[in-house]
Parts: structure tokens; C-alpha cells; sequence
């Protein structure tokens, strides 16, 4: 660190390329006067990277309980497949499609903090993977959609900004 006229400054090498030890240049940059230097204080952030690496962050939540109800209306449809096709060795014919849970919305939503598609929601309430549902024929992804919307939770549909049906 320098002090020219009363500036301080400190000398900095700018590396000259993407690639790290190539070649850089060394520049002088002014500091600002010491009696601000308090307010710059930063050594919480300097303390945390001698200690290692960040501490990962706390695991989510626990699943809460959720009871099984015997609900008295149906909860599930099944939707008839017009292009069947196998999975894992067996021929898929018809997709479930299940109502969620207020638990199961919950955990979904806590499941997605950053956010989720549409077919995150359509894997959630049909036990087939996201990927298994976007390679349905356009017909029976549609069939799908189209029981899934009518099942859609109020709490989803509102992340998705859809009118009620």
C-alpha cells in the first residue's frame, strides 16, 4: 500500500486472460480514506473462508404424517392410454390420475422451493416420471393434461396463475 499526495492506493495484479497464473498486469487502485474503513469491514465473510467450505445447507423439513383417508367421492381416474406402451417390462394401457392431498401439496411445493413445471405436478399426481409423461403420444398427454387440470390444487394452480374450472 502507497500513499501518493495522501491517496492511498494498494497494487492489484488484473489477470490478462481467462486462464488462472496466465499472464496480468499489476495496477494501482485508490483505497478510501482509513476512517471509512469500518464501514468496509467485511472479516465475518473473510472468517467464513478460512473455516473451509460454506456449511451445507440445513435439510428440509421432515414429511409431516399423513393420515389415509377412505374419501367417499372418487379421488383417482384412470385415464385409458389410445397409444399403450411398455415400461420396465410391463404394458402401460391406462395412466392414474390422483387428487392431492392438502399434505401432498404441501410436501410437493416444499419438494420445489425454486419453482416447478407442469409436468412436475401431472409425475406428482400420476406416479409416472416427468420424462415418462412428456414422451406420451400428443393424444394421450393431452387426456392426461386434460384429468390433471380437473384435479388441480387451488395452491398449484395459483403458481400457475389458472383460472378455477
Amino acid at each position: 500500500m502507497t500513499d501518493h499526495n495522501s491517496t492511498l492506493t494498494a497494487e492489484v495484479r488484473v489477470p490478462m486472460s481467462k486462464d488462472i497464473g496466465g499472464p496480468a498486469k499489476v495496477e494501482e487502485i485508490p483505497l478510501p480514506p482509513p476512517e471509512l474503513w469500518g464501514e468496509l469491514e467485511n472479516s465475518a465473510e473473510s472468517e467464513a473462508e478460512s473455516e473451509g467450505p460454506a456449511a451445507p445447507k440445513p435439510a428440509p423439513e421432515p414429511v409431516k404424517e399423513i393420515a389415509q383417508l377412505d374419501f367417499v367421492e372418487a379421488t383417482v381416474k384412470r385415464v385409458p392410454l389410445d397409444f399403450p406402451f411398455r415400461l420396465d417390462g410391463k404394458v402401460v394401457e391406462d395412466i392414474p390420475v390422483r387428487r392431492m392431498t392438502a399434505g401432498r401439496v404441501d410436501q410437493f411445493l416444499k419438494e420445489h422451493p425454486n419453482g416447478f413445471s407442469s409436468f412436475d405436478v401431472y409425475a406428482a399426481m400420476t406416479g409416472y416420471p416427468a420424462a415418462v409423461l412428456r414422451g406420451l403420444m400428443a393424444e394421450d398427454g393431452e387426456k392426461v393434461t386434460d384429468a390433471a387440470l380437473d384435479f388441480l390444487p387451488p395452491a398449484i394452480r395459483r403458481a400457475f396463475d389458472m383460472p378455477a374450472s
